[in-house]
């Protein structure tokens, strides 16, 4: 009677309070901006491209970048080297000989400091006012700052970040569940965020920023820390949708844990320090975006591995429960392929939130940002043509 009561109890914690987050995110999503937009809006922009051994994808990056309908005069490029020991500058310097067109600026650093520094360092050399960062292995839509940008000219908004995309969404099971999960967090969860106030779930693939509220790149937590930053000096950060940037997702196991481990770890970081802010009273956020996402980053994780021991124990006295849950569940799974694919995601970025956070209790950084040569393999002319981005 107590592990069925304890077990009853779990459950509805663990799955209710997210259900009715999401339900609640799914409405708002469906909201009007509280903006106000100039769709004429096209200010002079610094990008920033971070750069550790990509002599494979740099050329890619620049001819994308290259391609941009925007302005020529009203885009500088710092392009800021984290000491690579491949032949990344030289690959950047045959470029910049062949596009003289393009305003590019090189800045090589003698020793590997991480990604946020490098950015910090290159935000000195940065002339405008509309910073923009992106990785050098993702890759924009033409548009994509004509779609983004007007969002940036209401003066209460002080970041914005792109649209996700894959290129290659059907190229295995794992790129499969990768497309769910962008599709649930991007357009129900960041897009209903952005629609309340704000979303702190900020990536490399295209993130721009407001200068005013800039004054340098969270150091331990990369972009979804700065967002957090520029949420604290009363600005909001939201999801353009509009703006779409491609990029490859992992086919193996250890490709996806390794990257999503090392963003699970910096989120719990963030809501850990949105947690001491709202204790302190000090938390800009909305307590209705802030509060759930403090419990599915710090509560369910704990609850994850307790739920799997309580339903074990209950199903092991219970097993006519067992075999009748079991069939059901497998009725479930046979008939619905795209249900299927979000039970695999859940229970993998739940074992990942797991991972998180023991990482997060011992301490283990994630500062170094690694090439994963995996995914620069895959990007090939071909692809980039087929999808028009060069």
């Amino acid at each position: 009677m107590y592990s069925t009561s304890l077990l009853i109890i779990l459950t509805a914690i663990f799955f209710g309070i997210p259900a009715v987050y999401y339900l609640y995110l799914w409405y708002m999503s469906s909201k009007p901006w509280n903006l106000k937009i100039d769709e004429k809006y096209t200010p002079p922009v610094t990008v920033i491209i971070p750069t550790y051994n990509e002599e494979k994808t740099i050329r890619f990056k620049l001819l994308n970048l290259n391609k941009v309908e925007y302005p020529k005069e009203k885009i500088q490029v710092i392009l800021i080297d984290d000491a690579s020991t491949d032949a990344t500058i030289q690959e950047v310097l045959k470029f910049v000989n062949e596009h003289p067109e393009l305003n590019l600026e090189i800045i090589c650093e003698k020793v590997r400091r991480g990604k946020s520094k490098a950015l910090n360092i290159a935000l000195k050399h940065a002339n405008h006012e509309i910073i923009i960062v992106s990785d050098a292995d993702t890759l924009w839509s033409s548009d994509i700052l004509i779609n983004a940008l007007p969002l940036l000219s209401d003066p209460s908004v002080g970041a914005i970040t792109g649209r996700q995309m894959l290129f290659n969404p059907q190229k295995s099971l794992l790129s499969q569940t990768e497309e769910i999960y962008l599709d649930i967090i991007q357009e129900i969860v960041k897009l209903g965020q952005s629609k309340i106030h704000s979303t702190l779930i900020f990536h490399g693939l295209f993130s721009a920023y407001r200068r005013k509220f800039l004054e340098k790149f969270n150091l331990e937590t990369d972009d979804s820390g700065t967002a957090l930053d520029i949420i604290q000096k009363g600005a909001r950060t939201i999801y353009a949708r509009k703006a779409k940037c491609y990029e490859i997702s992992s086919i193996t196991w250890k490709g996806k844990v390794r990257t999503k481990l090392r963003r699970a770890s910096q989120l719990i970081g963030i809501y850990v320090r949105c947690l001491k802010l709202f204790l302190r009273r000090r938390l800009l956020l909305p307590f209705r975006v802030a509060i759930p996402e403090i419990f599915i980053y710090l509560v369910n994780p704990i609850i994850f591995p307790l739920l799997i021991v309580i339903s074990f124990l209950f199903f092991v006295n219970h097993l006519v429960y067992f075999l009748y849950m079991s069939i059901v569940l497998f009725f479930i799974l046979a008939v619905s392929p795209k249900f299927r694919l979000l039970c695999i995601e859940a229970l993998q970025d739940n074992c990942i939130l797991l991972l998180a956070l023991f990482a997060y209790l011992f301490k283990k950084k994630f500062l170094m940002w690694e090439t994963l040569q995996e995914s620069r393999g895959m990007l090939n002319e071909e692809i980039l043509k087929r999808e028009n981005l060069i």
